[in-house]
Formats: structure tokens, sequence, C-alpha cells
């Protein structure tokens, strides 16, 4: 089992630094350079460049959006203006793929490039990008679970518990290594970035019957389901839809 430990601020001399902001900018980095590495002989690599870095910009959105309407709608209903303060805290995944997904789309349709093509880059480049960010979640263990003695459980101050950012590390580290090892592997457009939303729709479907629901702040339910899972049954079911057509061709 896990020890205890939190750190949500650390000091770089007299500067502070938010330990998740941090985690979450390393991983915008990272996916930024991997699109970089990839793109480096293409002539319109700043374009490319370009289209992501508004896309995550439009992630960052999306993910508070989400949260405020469909986690805590008549608390932000009542205090609008606390919809500004991100440093709260207050992102949702899928609001961030939605925000992320439509902005990719518009923008890439906009610069006439493939589609399919770069968001196969993209969602190929967001893996490792997303797991060091979770390395965030992780540190202030703002996504805590059910109470656990599992081996991979932390022990919080209210006994053992399941970090589900922790897990989600975990869950993604198959699909990075299975990414990296078909690297080179001529795959159709479009099917690595139907595999990845595919892989992660069901891994999030899974881990979210393991959120805690006696805490502060627990996720909201809908009937039993958080939307997160609403929208990893969705997601899944599209993806899986578009893998067997493709599989069939």
């Amino acid at each position: 089992m896990i020890p205890w430990f939190q750190f949500t601020v650390v000091y770089f001399g007299p500067i502070p630094i938010q330990v998740w902001g941090f985690f979450v900018a390393l991983g915008m980095g990272v996916s930024l350079w991997m699109i970089g590495t990839y793109t480096k002989n293409n002539p319109k690599q700043k374009n490319i460049l370009d289209i992501a870095f508004w896309t995550i910009i439009w992630g960052f959105i999306g993910a508070r959006l989400g949260h405020v309407l469909l986690y805590e709608p008549l608390f932000f209903w009542q205090n609008p203006i606390e919809i500004f303060k991100i440093w709260q805290g207050g992102m949702s995944s899928f609001g961030s793929f939605l925000g992320a997904g439509l902005a990719a789309w518009y923008l890439i349709k906009k610069n006439k490039f493939n589609l399919k093509e770069l968001g196969d880059l993209f969602l190929v480049a967001a893996v490792p990008g997303w797991m060091i960010g979770r390395v965030g979640c992780f540190m202030i263990h703002d996504h805590l679970g059910v109470h656990s003695n599992c081996p991979l459980a932390i022990m919080t101050p209210t006994g053992p518990r399941l970090d589900m950012a922790w897990l989600e590390i975990l869950g993604m580290m198959p699909l990075a290594l299975g990414l990296w090892i078909t690297r080179r592997k001529i795959l159709q457009s479009g099917t690595r970035a139907l595999i990845i939303l595919a892989y992660y729709s069901a891994l999030r479907l899974v881990l979210d019957f393991w959120r805690a629901t006696d805490i502060a702040n627990a996720d909201t339910r809908y009937y039993g389901l958080t939307p997160a899972q609403y929208f990893s049954i969705v997601l899944l079911v599209f993806c899986s839809f578009w893998l067997v057509k493709i599989k069939r061709k």
C-alpha cells in the first residue's frame, strides 16, 4: 500500500509552483514536442502546431464548461463568478475531449488538412501528455476512490482508498506501450485515433465505478452513473462501430 503524501504547492526559491498546473503544462509541452517532431519535415509544420495549440486551449475551455454544466450546475448558477476561478479546480475530462475535438475538427477543415491523419497524430501525442497531466492529479489526490485494501491503494487520512488518477495512469500504460510497439505499422488513417478513444472510454467506464461517493465534492451521479460514464458509453459504441467497419474493409 502506498503511504500518504500530498503536494499541492512547492517552492522554487521564493516562487510558488502549483504542482497540478506544472504537470498539466509539462504534459502539454510533451504532446506539442511530439507533434513537432513527427512533422519536422512537413512544410506546414507551423500551421499544424498552431492547430494543436488552439486545440489544447479549447480543450481547457471545454473541460471547465463540462464541469460547470454537468457536475455542479446549481452551484455555478447561484455563483456565476466562480466559473472563472479555475485555480480552485473543477475540470471534466470528456468536456475537454469535446472542446478539443470540435476545435480540432473546425481548424483542420479550415486549413484543409486531412482530418483522419491529424486526428491520429494529435491523439497519439495526447496519450503521454495525458498521463503526465494525471501525475499532477495523483500528487494532489483530487480524484479519490472507494475504501480498499488493494496493494495499489493509498493510505489517506481517512483510511486506505484507491486513487483514480493513479489507476488511470497504470491503465493507460498498456495503450502507450502498444502505440510505441506498433508506431511503424501502417494502418488506415483514423484507426489509431479510434483505438485510443475506445480504449480510454472503456477504461474510464470501469474506473468510475470505484470513485468515492462519501467525500466532499464527490462526482455527481445520474441514475447511478457519472457523466463521464455516459460519455464513455456513447464514445465506445461510436468508435467500436467504425473500427468494425474498417476491419471489414
